[in-house]
């Protein structure tokens, strides 16, 4: 039986066989998850008593996907998946006295096809926020942070446990554990700091010094975690005439990222060693007013460089290889299937080493939008993907709708274009079609 799968251009979930799937949530996903900063609080005149309150809201948003796969002629073949589900995002937040508040992010999601049931429940979210005397922040739980400034690739970001997606997230961004620290210095300086205590085994920290310059905001930063090497980041935003500038760069000794080779006719892993490994991306916006419509197109093209990508296309060797170790993959039902050869596209799937988006060396993005597109309640995206490497992309049009009465409606066509057996062709080059029909509360 086919299964769903994302496939990494702009909004879209791919099928493959049950073996052969790899976590759709984890590749992609971007209902961007909500962050509540905290604010100083600021008197004037008598002081109103504090109350105690709690705010919920959310969304219910129901999806159909429907999949067809292109030949090689160029025509649809047979081959096609429908899938449907619905997911809802509940938000906790409760504010209580001296700036103390709290939140939480629950995700309920129905698939009918899913026997597994793996993510009917999950929590995306849960934290505290608390301070000391309104100069020292402190946010304590599951959380999504805002750290790097591109917006599909953040080298400098190593703390969220799930990326930034090209791909219309559906429900909300997993958030990591531990604590943040921000302490700002008026408006030109902030420090931030965050303990990663995910796994006590492997316990990490990250520090950023974040200043201005002139109309140029940017900051250093340094990521270290147990077992593995340190990073060290810089990133920064500015604008240059009408065009916003955004970038970072990352710089570590060695790489943190298992990669695969072939030794003595035996696929097996290994990590970088006695090598330089840099990565960075810049963004380049510009928005276009028309008649008296502010910023009616915004356009961003993005690019990123990958040292740890690989050169060649792994996906093209469809030659069979003996691993270096079994490997137990669950099928859909939850029963294991060892594997003790296969491609090295299957050797990537099996042993979840392969990072959508970060596989090979060059990439770029193009995003576009039209806001009040027709009508006012109207957007019409279309977004581009490549992996520059392997010629291979992901297009994506889509056209949403959102009413004053937070009704919303959404229609996702996503095509897999480029040579065959690379990697946003690898699972079949098709068009899916993905409707979309939910509220806001």
């Amino acid at each position: 039986m086919v299964k769903r799968i994302t496939f990494v251009l702009l909004c879209c979930s791919w099928s493959i066989n049950a073996q052969e799937s790899i976590d759709e949530e984890a590749m992609f996903s971007d209902i961007d998850a909500v962050v509540v900063e905290t604010r100083e609080i600021v008197s004037e005149g008598p002081i109103e008593e504090e109350k105690k309150s709690l705010g919920i809201s959310g969304e219910a948003l129901s999806v159909a996907d429907y999949i067809r796969v292109i030949e090689d002629n160029g025509k649809l073949d047979g081959n096609q998946d429908f899938s449907n589900y619905i997911v809802g995002n509940f938000l906790l937040d409760a504010r209580l006295k001296k700036g103390t508040k709290g939140f939480a992010n629950i995700q309920l999601k129905y698939d009918p096809e899913d026997v597994r049931r793996d993510d009917d429940f999950s929590v995306k979210e849960m934290f505290v926020d608390i301070n000391i005397k309104n100069k020292i922040y402190f946010r304590t739980g599951k959380q999504v942070l805002v750290w790097g400034r591109s917006y599909l690739w953040n080298p400098s970001d190593l703390i969220n446990i799930e990326k930034n997606t090209f791909l219309t997230r559906i429900g909300a961004r997993e958030g990591t554990y531990g604590l943040k620290m921000h302490i700002p210095f008026g408006t030109k300086y902030n420090i931030y700091g965050f303990v990663d205590t995910n796994k006590a085994s492997e316990i990490g920290a990250a520090g950023k010094f974040e200043f201005i310059i002139g109309r140029t905001e940017m900051a250093f930063s340094g990521w270290y975690k147990r077992n593995y090497e340190p990073v060290g980041a810089y990133d920064f935003s500015t604008r240059i005439s009408n065009i916003d500038i955004r970038g970072e760069a990352a710089l570590s000794y060695k790489d943190n990222a298992n990669r695969i080779r072939v030794n003595n006719g035996i696929l097996e892993q290994f990590s970088e060693e006695d090598k330089w490994i840099p990565k960075a991306s810049i963004n380049f916006g510009r928005a276009f007013d028309y008649g008296d419509e502010v910023d009616k197109v915004i356009l961003n093209l993005e690019l990123y460089y990958n040292g740890a990508g690989y050169r060649d296309n792994l996906f093209a060797d469809e030659n069979e290889y003996a691993f270096d170790a079994p490997i137990e993959v669950p099928d859909s039902t939850g029963q294991m299937s060892t594997y003790t050869e296969g491609s090295k596209r299957d050797y990537l799937l099996y042993n979840n080493l392969y990072d959508i988006n970060h596989l090979s060396r060059y990439y770029a993005v193009l995003f576009a939008s039209v806001n009040k597109f027709i009508r006012s309640e109207l957007t019409l995206t279309m977004n581009l993907i490549s992996n520059i490497s392997d010629n291979s992309y992901i297009l994506a049009t889509g056209l949403n709708y959102l009413d004053i009465n937070d009704l919303k409606f959404g229609l996702q066509i996503y095509f897999n274009l480029g040579d065959k057996s690379s990697e946003y062709t690898a699972m079949g080059r098709g068009v899916q079609t993905q409707l979309t029909a939910g509220i806001l509360f």
